[in-house]
């Protein structure tokens, strides 16, 4: 029986961290809970609340939380007034007025638990402002609040904020865990793995490790754009082995992303997936793919480039995609001088 927060699938260590504060009473009044989207954090956040109102929290024997008691059974059910979630909404910031309005609420009593448990979504989109008036709350909270900030990566939260919020990461998840989990609990999962296999096994890549990607990949208008891509890194690839007309052919490649910078930025971050596979391949054939389902195809793809020329292609890729996402480069110029770095084309 999985003691530990049972409804998670994978991340073992921090749901064991989680439960094991609970019951020794060191839990921290607040985290800040980093990882990509679909990776879980809103379920453990429920899970959190849950496990710190279980009726049955401090017997080592049952699971954390128990999911049986009435406190699980209304903060599972997303009924309880004492686990509130503050976001930007249909903003692309939080700021300060959201801050502010959280920190009033928070010195009022919870309403049926012993605690009340603030969920701040998209935490990395704090501005700077609203930080520091949050600060002022996160470092002297009245004693029942505790804090739980989910973010996608850490970057933009200061300083003053990470050194009093402990970070703990959502791990990715195996491709063959995700699998069996889906297939055992979702319907649609179960029907599509066995209507289109292959389609199957790239969706589960394409997803990273992370669980709630997968099935928003079952959706077929999500799903449709990725499996592209997937395929135009594919062709890319092909092409740089292929010399005849491989200049014309790459070029059209890069074109057929348009001109949105994420779209580009994420043809090239799956290049550069596909790319390390490729390199890994050169030392150990039975390395961890994270691109290719099919391993004797990427083992063949990889005998056919020399390790210099995928080193080189990782690099210049590697290079052009921070230089259009960071510096807001001219896309179709990078992409160009990304192809003539990697000696791709014809000066």
């Amino acid at each position: 029986m999985k003691k530990h927060m049972p409804e998670i699938v994978g991340n073992e260590r921090l749901r064991r961290r989680l439960c094991e504060d609970i019951r020794e009473g060191t839990l921290s009044h607040a985290y800040i809970l980093e990882g990509p989207n679909g990776s879980g954090k809103h379920l453990i956040a429920r899970q959190l609340a849950a496990a710190l109102a279980c009726e049955k929290r401090t017997d080592p024997l049952s699971p954390l939380p128990c999911g049986q008691c009435p406190a699980c059974r209304k903060i599972l059910g997303g009924l309880s007034p004492d686990v509130i979630t503050f976001g930007r909404e249909d903003k692309a910031t939080i700021g300060v007025d959201t801050v502010r309005a959280l920190r009033e609420n928070a010195y009022s009593y919870p309403n049926d638990l012993d605690f009340k448990l603030y969920v701040i979504e998209d935490a990395h989109t704090l501005t700077t402002q609203a930080q520091n008036a949050f600060l002022l709350t996160l470092e002297e909270p009245p004693s029942f609040v505790r804090f739980l900030l989910l973010c996608e990566n850490t970057q933009s939260i200061l300083e003053t904020i990470k050194s009093r919020a402990p970070i703990l990461r959502t791990e990715p998840i195996p491709c063959e865990t995700m699998a069996s989990h889906l297939c055992r609990t979702d319907p649609q999962a179960l029907a599509f793995r066995d209507s289109a296999p292959s389609q199957w096994q790239e969706i589960l890549l394409a997803a990273d490790g992370c669980i709630g990607r997968v099935k928003q990949l079952l959706d077929p208008k999500t799903r449709k754009p990725i499996l592209a891509r997937r395929e135009d890194v594919r062709q890319f690839i092909h092409a740089c082995i292929d010399h005849r007309e491989r200049g014309t052919r790459l070029i059209a490649l890069g074109t057929a992303q348009g001109n949105k910078r994420d779209d580009v930025c994420a043809f090239l971050l799956t290049l550069e997936t596909a790319l390390r596979d490729l390199m890994l391949l050169k030392k150990e054939e039975n390395a961890p793919l994270l691109f290719f389902p099919d391993r004797e195809e990427a083992i063949a793809i990889s005998d056919r480039i020399g390790a210099a020329m995928l080193w080189r292609l990782y690099e210049t890729c590697e290079e052009a995609r921070v230089a259009i996402d960071i510096r807001n480069a001219n896309i179709r110029l990078t992409y160009l001088d990304f192809l003539l770095k990697a000696g791709l084309l014809r000066t």
